[in-house]
């Protein structure tokens, strides 16, 4: 576990940061007023998420490696950091949707519905289920993408 006690305590600060904002969206009027417009929004989000990756492969370098770092060692380490974010994300979907701001989901279905899309098929999408398997590929997937580049970048040592 000390081996990847980094990526634990980075993954815990992007969920974090990923429920924070879900607040911030509900306060800005994201869930409810403006709930058409939440997910451009929430693009604005990758930018932390990204700083994230940055901060917790670097530290990986310098703490863990003594300062060099290849790029296949700095890429595990966010992919890893990746799958530990994909675990977390089951619970903050739910903490998302159950506490903060339970209301989310049905307002989504009722703008879409009302701009003509098929409600049958809104409610297939916007439920816990699907919601929690959505952050999960979308995790996985972009940490694997955020790593592959930042590793480039964080590289300093040949293979």
């Amino acid at each position: 576990m000390k081996k990847f006690e980094i990526e634990l305590k980075w993954a815990s600060a992007f969920t974090a940061i990923s429920i924070a904002w879900v607040y911030f969206e509900k306060f800005l009027g994201y869930h409810d007023a403006n709930v058409s417009s939440q997910a451009i929004f929430s693009f604005w989000l990758m930018v932390p998420q990204a700083l994230v990756y940055v901060v917790s492969i670097r530290q990986k370098r310098e703490k863990y490696y003594g300062g060099e770092i290849t790029w296949q060692k700095a890429f595990i380490s966010g992919v890893v950091l990746s799958a530990i974010i994909a675990g977390l994300s089951p619970a903050a979907v739910y903490l998302m949707t159950e506490f903060i701001s339970p209301e989310f989901l049905s307002n989504i279905v009722e703008v879409r519905a009302e701009q003509g899309v098929p409600r049958e098929g809104l409610e297939q999408i916007y439920n816990l289920n699907s919601l929690v398997s959505q952050a999960i590929f979308n995790n996985l997937a972009t940490g694997v993408f955020f790593s592959a580049v930042i590793a480039l970048f964080l590289k300093n040592k040949k293979a």
